[in-house]
């Protein structure tokens, strides 16, 4: 499990790590360089990443843990004038 911590807003979101391979942009991509930036803040400039064991009295109690669902595109706009 991956733990990506915002020490700016104080913001924690737990991952499976098989899943941010799935979405991550480069195969390539360093484990500790978060893949996007905080969802409060808009910045990485605070974002640690850190590996977390999960304890088995954890998952009893119910961890909650961040899953893709599906991939959403979105059109862009923009205004111009006529």
């Amino acid at each position: 499990m991956i733990v990506m911590r915002c020490n700016g807003c104080r913001r924690q979101v737990n991952y499976w790590a098989s899943d941010l391979v799935k979405v991550a942009p480069n195969p390539d991509h360093q484990a500790h360089i978060p893949l996007w930036p905080c969802s409060r803040c808009r910045t990485k400039e605070y974002m640690v990443m850190r590996w977390h064991y999960p304890m088995a009295a954890e998952l009893v109690e119910g961890l909650t843990v961040r899953r893709p669902v599906r991939k959403v595109e979105r059109w862009i706009w923009r205004d111009e004038k006529a």
